[in-house]
């Protein structure tokens, strides 16, 4: 069966540690009973510290020091031997690269590390059995308490993602995919339970596809009530299978840009919040959901925070904000361009077109908003207030899965085939 890119082998590359997070000292470390091997053939104890010096690799192993180019380990990668905490221990790693949420954490990984110095910072790529990616991938996402249903879902989401490929945005790095939110979160087997194992294995090389392809299964963690449509927040036409939908038992006519008081209102989503009343969403959902579900949310911007983003971004110097004018929404009301219109430091009238979901995200937040589904509540009072007031709907592009609706189908003992069902209309499960 053919796949739709990218991706033509059972093994994939992941970046962990990149030159931009600028680390240049790590710490590996593996229990004695795993047989870790250097591809140098040289002799390891199971505790090295690599840092960078003069541009090669410094390997302080068992009280022995060497420089080297690059250093490759390994550990065995069979999904069927992995457990929580299994292979080769990672400190520190960045998780939430570029994000609100941004923090260091440690991981353990199996398969192969590859370390190499880059920039004078520390490169390590692991590559390791896409299955087992897909395995670790799905508890990456989700939490520890995640219902059986929604592993399963998310588990086959990550494989189609993960064999279609189709952004490759890391190819000429030398990798697939990265570890984190800009690809997939991936955290090795730190937080592998024996539910998403079995999950893993239940669901071992089931696939989604469309005319004989395994399909782009994009998601995210909250649609704010409706799926967004593909073609909303990327470039290359729309595609079929990634469509508008009300993320609820019943379609209701419409779109939800037609009206965004209706949206607001609208509570009868899978991924309301009215469903998570009585829920651990933390222990379901991963850490990262600490302060709400995000599926109706508030915020005030300073218009200096704006200022100074413009400047960040866009390399603008301007003196002033006075209007914010929203061009084209797609139908889940997430923005796809607008103009914010100011002063220079000549003092003379200047716009701004901001592109993209992505994009407005940045601008609009001091690290980053949680989607582009908003409005201005203080719209006609812009030009004297000091601050832009938004009412937002949302966590993420809004594209494919809802994470928190899919959660909110299995709570309703829902099962995964009608999840994914629900989700990617048109598409069929099948087993490669």
């Amino acid at each position: 069966m053919p796949i739709s890119s990218g991706l033509k082998h059972n093994h994939i590359r992941v970046g962990i540690v990149l030159p931009e997070d600028q680390i240049n000292q790590l710490v590996l470390s593996w229990p004695s009973e795993l047989l870790v091997t250097s591809k140098a053939g040289q002799q390891l104890v199971n505790h090295l510290t690599v840092s960078v010096e003069a541009g090669q690799l410094l390997i302080e192993n068992g009280g022995q020091s060497t420089t080297q180019s690059t250093l490759v380990i390994s550990c065995d990668d069979a999904v069927e031997g992995l457990s929580t905490g299994y292979g080769i221990h990672v400190n520190p790693v960045i998780a939430g690269r570029g994000f609100h949420w941004e923090k260091q954490i440690e991981v353990d990984l199996p398969g192969s590390l590859h370390l190499s110095v880059v920039n004078d910072s520390l490169k390590v790529i692991n590559t390791l059995d896409v299955e087992s990616y897909v395995a670790c991938v799905a508890t990456s996402e989700m939490g520890a308490e995640a219902p059986a249903a929604l592993l399963a879902a998310q588990t086959i989401v990550a494989r189609c993602w993960s064999m279609a490929l189709a952004e490759a945005k890391h190819l000429s790095e030398g990798f697939d995919v990265c570890n984190d939110d800009c690809c997939q979160r991936y955290q090795g087997t730190s937080f592998l339970t024996p539910y998403s194992m079995e999950a893993a294995l239940e669901t071992r090389g089931q696939v989604l596809i469309f005319k004989n392809a395994v399909i782009d299964a994009r998601y995210s963690k909250n649609c704010g009530g409706m799926v967004e449509d593909y073609d909303t927040v990327w470039s290359g036409g729309p595609v079929p299978y990634l469509i508008p939908l009300w993320d609820g038992p019943v379609q209701r006519p419409g779109l939800a840009v037609d009206d965004f008081q209706a949206l607001w209102d609208y509570d009868e989503a899978y991924c309301s919040s009215k469903r998570f009343e009585n829920v651990n969403l933390a222990g379901m959902l991963g850490k990262v959901d600490v302060s709400g579900s995000y599926y109706r949310w508030e915020k005030r911007l300073t218009k200096s925070q704006l200022l100074s983003n413009l400047k960040k971004y866009h390399g603008l110097e301007w003196t002033e904000l006075t209007n914010i004018r929203i061009m084209e929404r797609g139908p889940s009301a997430r923005i796809k361009y607008l103009f914010m219109d100011g002063l220079d430091v000549q003092g003379s009238p200047c716009e701004q077109v901001v592109r993209s979901e992505y994009g407005i995200r940045q601008m609009f937040s001091e690290s980053f908003l949680y989607s582009s589904a908003f409005i201005i509540l203080n719209q006609h009072t812009l030009r004297q207030d000091e601050f832009v007031h938004l009412n937002g709907v949302g966590w993420g592009h809004g594209v494919g899965l809802c994470q928190m609706g899919a959660l909110g189908m299995a709570l309703e003992n829902i099962g995964y085939a009608d999840i994914l069902k629900h989700y990617y209309p048109g598409t069929t499960l099948t087993q490669l």
